[in-house]
């Protein structure tokens, strides 16, 4: 039986902003760690003037949690790991505006890009996706905070910045058919999850398709115009965002935390505590058609416009 995958896609509900994940690996090193800011910021600020953007967030790994007798990791193997993986999120409000991004600064994702060339194991590769429910206050100072508090501003929007947050992001493969059980399941978690001590809040992604171009993706034809200098020769994509929606459908779920201690203690609730595993044991976890891998990561660079337009959704 043939599967209409444009007609899956044209079928998800629009979104208010959609994330762009562009992931590499990377050797882990502080040296990389310094030319990965520079190549990101140059990137991040050629986004910042492309219509329809909203935000980004720069993320490191640091380590990857021991589910499912993957007893050699540790959420903070800082020292440990060889390679570690690159998150860049870009937040758009449209998918449109986030193509239009690479076709119009083409020249400078690629020059930022062949900076990182010698040092990548793997990527890159640039899945995007819709957001199905989210709750991210914006991160003030402790000062920012008094400051509204006595203002007498509404403070469920804000939350005091540590300078310590984790982010965990657990990617999530789920049976067919079961999406929507599943997100009702990972939304009821997450609100259950936030009286947890330490967690600041969630976004839940489903992945619609893969960004080629950011992928760094052409196809020969429009490669080989590129090494001639061919006048006004662009870089064609090999195919469209669409055609990247995947069956199984892919989720990620990321939550952040004041501290890796929080993490570490808080994480475990969704398996340990009765009220919260007995949601998420049958509508997320019994729904996905493997282990789900969860990883851990700290942002290296940030800009928090896409926290309060999603407060405005």
């Amino acid at each position: 039986m043939s599967i209409d995958i444009k007609a899956l896609f044209d079928a998800e509900p629009k979104s208010p902003l959609y994330v762009a994940i562009n992931r590499v690996m990377v050797e882990n090193n502080p040296n990389l760690m310094r030319m990965m800011r520079q190549a990101s910021s140059e990137m991040c600020l050629a986004t910042a003037l492309t219509p329809g953007f909203q935000g980004f967030d720069l993320m490191r790994q640091t380590g990857s949690c021991p589910m499912g007798m993957r007893w050699g990791a540790s959420t903070d193997m800082t020292q440990e790991l060889s390679h570690i993986w690159i998150d860049q999120f870009t937040y758009w409000d449209s998918l449109e505006a986030h193509e239009d991004f690479h076709e119009t600064f083409e020249d400078v994702v690629v020059t930022a890009c062949d900076k990182c060339g010698n040092v990548l194991l793997d990527g890159p590769e640039e899945p995007v996706y819709r957001i199905v429910k989210s709750h991210m206050p914006k991160l003030v100072s402790l000062n920012q905070f008094e400051h509204a508090r006595a203002a007498g501003r509404d403070l469920a929007h804000i939350a005091v910045d540590s300078g310590h947050t984790v982010t965990v992001l657990a990617t999530h493969h789920v049976r067919p058919g079961k999406e929507a059980e599943f997100e009702e399941g990972e939304t009821q978690t997450m609100e259950l999850l936030r009286e947890t001590n330490g967690m600041i809040g969630y976004q839940i992604l489903k992945r619609v398709g893969i960004s080629t171009l950011g992928s760094g993706h052409a196809t020969v034809d429009s490669i080989m115009e590129r090494m001639k200098d061919t006048p006004g020769a662009k870089l064609q994509r090999t195919a469209e965002v669409w055609e990247g929606y995947t069956i199984p459908a892919e989720y990620v779920v990321m939550v952040e935390w004041e501290s890796l201690d929080a993490a570490q203690r808080g994480m475990p609730h969704v398996n340990v505590k009765p009220e919260i595993l007995f949601v998420h044991g049958p509508k997320v976890f019994n729904n996905c058609i493997r282990m789900p891998t969860v990883r851990m990561a700290v942002s290296m660079f940030t800009e928090q416009t896409y926290r309060e337009v999603l407060q405005q959704a």
